[in-house]
């Protein structure tokens, strides 16, 4: 009996699924960020390991019988990631063959009823990959400013600030931000916001929950909140048509998964964006939300690796069995086909 290790070694959790064959899970694990550019190579590292012994514990099985391991990691951009992070995750034992893949494909895969499509990430970060019909894979680099990004959680976040800010000094216009931002922080007024932030007194978590004050305002019909959305998705549009022409998809009707927290967001606007600037380029493309966590994605890459093909017989044992925390919840956005 084959046996295979999933994993999904996030930026804010890592997640490991370990399956015989026939696509039946019996053993999961989790632990925290597994991304080296933020914590450390030994940090993510430890973190992978955790995960896998969890998973291993679990379905009551050593690693030396897992014959392969797909690793789906964030920080995984550039070919001197790839080498440094095949040799050491290689060193955990965790599996007979290792492969490493960004963590956008697993999203990717996870989103996808077929092997072929493009996926934007929008959470924390932005990033986005994509694989044509023969296999080729594209993956952007994800690393901020430098490799030409815009978009995700932190950006959206100092965005919320900004805005706020211009209004008070005049060189923007009201915004219901304004009263969201200062009641949500427990703060009395801009003047005590910019203190704070200047002083560096506002957790990083706390500033990241200022997206969710976007979607609302807009909801609420607040004009500069509804013109960041509009932006955001822009961008998800132009990201995603940028890889369909490079992969030669804008004809057909390929998948456009749309993953990460900042589409749970509230209301239609933000997918709405996306869509109609997708259509623009690839009039047939379909807009999904993922039916499954990242790690899964990374279970199906590993099967098919292994030369298993994602049949719907192996789909349906792997769904029935899957932990529930692994099935995407409700994102607050209908899913678009």
């Amino acid at each position: 009996m084959k046996y295979l290790l999933g994993v999904d070694g996030g930026s804010s959790k890592t997640h490991a699924l370990l399956a015989d064959g026939s696509g039946r899970v019996l053993g999961f694990g989790k632990s925290g960020s597994a991304n080296h550019q933020s914590y450390g190579l030994q940090s993510a590292l430890s973190q992978l390991a955790l995960a896998g012994r969890q998973a291993f514990e679990g379905a009551g099985i050593s690693p030396e019988q897992v014959e392969l391991g797909h690793f789906c990691l964030a920080g995984a951009d550039l070919p001197e990631d790839f080498a440094m992070l095949q040799e050491a995750v290689e060193a955990l034992h965790l599996a007979s063959k290792v492969i490493i893949k960004n963590d956008t494909l697993a999203a990717l895969r996870a989103g996808l009823s077929r092997s072929w499509g493009v996926v934007v990430i929008c959470g924390t970060g932005f990033n986005a990959a994509g694989r044509s019909m023969d296999g080729r894979e594209i993956v952007l680099p994800g690393l901020g400013l430098i490799s030409g990004d815009w978009g995700g959680g932190g950006e959206l976040s100092q965005e919320v600030i900004r805005a706020v800010m211009r209004a008070w000094d005049g060189r923007g216009r009201p915004t219901r931000l304004t009263d969201l931002v200062l009641s949500t922080l427990e703060l009395p007024s801009e003047q005590a916001l910019l203190s704070k932030l200047y002083h560096d007194k506002i957790d990083h978590r706390q500033l990241l929950d200022l997206v969710k004050l976007l979607f609302e305002a807009a909801a609420a019909g607040d004009e500069v909140a509804r013109e960041l959305i509009v932006r955001m998705g822009t961008e998800v549009g132009v990201t995603a048509n940028a890889l369909l022409k490079r992969l030669s998809l804008e004809r057909t009707d390929a998948e456009v998964v749309l993953g990460g927290s900042v589409f749970k967001g509230k209301g239609d606007l933000l997918i709405d964006s996306a869509s109609q600037v997708i259509h623009q380029v690839a009039p047939r493309a379909q807009i999904v939300r993922p039916r499954f966590e990242p790690a899964v994605g990374a279970l199906l890459l590993a099967l098919e690796s292994a030369g298993l093909p994602v049949t719907p017989q192996r789909l349906a044992r792997l769904s029935s069995s899957l932990p529930e925390a692994l099935v995407a919840r409700d994102y607050g956005i209908g899913e678009r086909g």
